[in-house]
């Protein structure tokens, strides 16, 4: 049965459930490692986020791969997601809003809710934005991670469209500062091991069903890779500083591309974003990250 507008108020209107959570320094030393950190093993910045007997700094944006409960929800609630088409579904927006330092490892307190469900029309598709809310176990905030889903075969519903996120928009002038990242062929199979094992990055035949020539990188690597652009042109390796970061996904990535991040500072706020060198296209735009 097709999404309805009662289905997406019940969403909304859904009582959330606090879960525990628990990250140890192997999956934080891992991430940093899978968006690209390291190659250099005499790059004393670098070292920080990779050799635990150096320094014990954590990239933000791992928060997308730490932010899984040790248990599910105890169920028994409606799930949206199950009315909503899967095959047809985008990532279109990752958000993060940094409230401390992330921890090399930590206990956590987890909260999932759906925060919006926006109906762009017949034939056009709809979008599900989401928030999970992480709190150290004593109740602190440290991190607050949000998504924008495109179901590009669920729109026409009936629902609004108003309030949608809008895009952040960039200066309309060259770029203060540009960081060439280059790519490992394999560097899918190792983010993989940071959670998402999901085959369309890792294997040729389901890749292809879904309709690409070969695997993709996912596109929250691309994420991670961004942000160690930025850590590293822009903030001196110094994750204290940054406050937010946030993006909007506009071409998928093949692992081994070069991606070349262009980046504009306004006070506190870096804009950038991500093309592609090999096949000129951008893979990331309206990119915002907050610095104190």
């Amino acid at each position: 049965m097709p999404v309805t507008v009662a289905d997406v108020e019940t969403a909304l209107a859904q009582e959330v459930e606090q879960l525990p959570g628990k990250y140890a320094d192997r999956d934080t030393l891992l991430y940093a490692v899978a968006i690209g950190m390291g190659r250099d093993p005499m790059d004393a910045k670098e070292l920080e986020y990779v050799c635990e007997t150096v320094g014990n700094r954590v990239v933000p944006t791992a928060a997308t791969v730490l932010s899984r409960p040790v248990r599910a929800a105890s169920g028994g609630g409606f799930s949206l997601m199950s009315k909503m088409n899967f095959a047809m579904m985008l990532h279109g927006e990752q958000r993060l809003a940094i409230h401390q330092p992330l921890p090399p490892a930590a206990d956590t307190l987890i909260t999932n809710r759906t925060t919006g469900v926006y109906d762009k029309g017949e034939g056009k598709g709809a979008l599900v934005t989401s928030e999970t809310e992480v709190k150290l176990a004593d109740g602190s905030p440290l991190y607050t991670v949000g998504s924008t889903l495109f179901f590009r075969a669920d729109g026409g519903f009936g629902g609004s469209s108003e309030g949608a996120p809008v895009p952040h928009a960039l200066p309309d002038r060259a770029p203060d500062a540009v960081c060439e990242m280059p790519g490992r062929v394999d560097q899918a199979m190792v983010y993989a091991l940071c959670g998402d094992r999901n085959p369309l990055h890792r294997d040729p035949e389901f890749a292809k069903r879904a309709g690409f020539d070969r695997p993709i990188l996912h596109g929250l690597c691309s994420y991670g890779i961004a942000c160690h652009a930025v850590l590293k042109t822009m903030l001196d390796y110094d994750q204290t500083k940054m406050t937010g970061f946030d993006v909007r996904f506009s071409s998928p990535v093949f692992p081994g591309e070069t991606q070349v991040v262009e980046m504009w500072q306004d006070g506190n706020v870096i804009s950038f974003r991500v093309k592609i060198k090999e096949r000129d296209v951008v893979s990331i735009n309206n990119g915002k990250c907050t610095i104190k």
